[in-house]
């Protein structure tokens, strides 16, 4: 470690005041009894004109993330009704690339589900009900990715290819969006330079070619981001606003995630490692954001324990 960066740790954690007990994260199947958040004030290195204030973000759940180096779409989905989440494990629940079980937390009680034997790489979808979500997968034994859907009702997840190769690669696919509860839209590879469209109609299995592009045309594999058409500081990072666009999340460039309220004119950081963020995602109702890094996922209820 240089200088410069044992400094920068220094100045972290010399700037930590601890102010009171940290929330108890979530074991297993356990409801949410008697937590009191965690406050804290960090080190203000943003010069964005926003006060800081302790923490009142209780941390509500942790859990360990796949790691992945590629683009592969949300690794993080809420529900619209803000009660469950889905996200990517590692199989052996310690670590692990590119691939893992699909989990869907609840949050209100803490119970989840979660898929066996189904490798899932990304791109969570919900349906517009919440009652299916839609994800990419990947068959390690064919190098090949296909497109799987999970149905709460059941727990069963329907794999949309029988034969799931569509260039001569690895036949990426993506998720476009949901047409309608039954309609899927997707994305496949077709070629080096070649991306087609289509639609799944669930209960007849029929796909339908809609059109065909480029693949530096298509977004289907970005993660999304709620950017209201507001300007972001220049010193804030990974900046994605609350649904209502009166809280921000963002980080700073010692990788302090924050949470600003634009409306008090204040911020306070999360507390969790600083390791750099890889996505964020607000819960629909904005009380809720779920952050994941490299390696892990936390959730936090950003106006305390609920």
């Amino acid at each position: 470690m240089n200088l410069r960066n044992l400094l920068v740790k220094c100045l972290w954690w010399g700037s930590l005041l601890w102010l009171s007990a940290a929330c108890t994260p979530l074991a297993g199947n356990q409801a949410v009894t008697e937590i009191t958040p965690t406050a804290f004030v960090a080190a203000d290195l943003t010069n964005d004109g926003l006060a800081v204030i302790p923490s009142r973000a209780c941390l509500l759940q942790q859990a360990v993330v796949i790691q992945t180096d590629r683009q592969m779409g949300d690794m993080l989905a809420w529900s619209k009704d803000s009660a469950h989440l889905a996200f990517i494990t590692p199989v052996n629940d310690s670590w692990g690339w590119y691939q893992g079980d699909l989990v869907i937390l609840n949050v209100l009680n803490g119970e989840s589900r979660r898929t066996k034997d189904i490798r899932v790489a990304g791109d969570l979808t919900w349906s517009l009900s919440g009652e299916k979500i839609a994800f990419v997968i990947l068959r390690p034994a064919e190098a090949q990715y296909s497109v799987g859907v999970y149905s709460l009702a059941d727990g069963k997840t329907l794999d949309l290819y029988d034969v799931a190769v569509t260039d001569e690669f690895s036949s990426l696919k993506g998720i476009v969006g949901w047409r309608s509860d039954q309609v899927l839209q997707i994305s496949e590879s077709c070629g080096v330079d070649c991306v087609r469209y289509l639609e799944y109609n669930l209960l007849s299995g029929v796909k339908t070619v809609l059109e065909e592009s480029r693949p530096g045309q298509d977004t289907s594999l970005r993660i999304v981001l709620n950017q209201p058409g507001v300007v972001p500081n220049r010193n804030w990072r990974n900046a994605n606003w609350s649904p209502d666009a009166r809280r921000v999340f963002f980080t700073d460039r010692t990788n302090v995630a924050w949470i600003g309220d634009l409306t008090a004119s204040t911020k306070a950081a999360l507390p969790m490692e600083t390791l750099p963020v890889a996505e964020s995602k607000w819960s629909a109702d904005g009380q809720l954001i779920a952050v994941r890094t490299a390696e892990n996922l936390y959730i936090f209820g950003v106006d305390g324990c609920r």
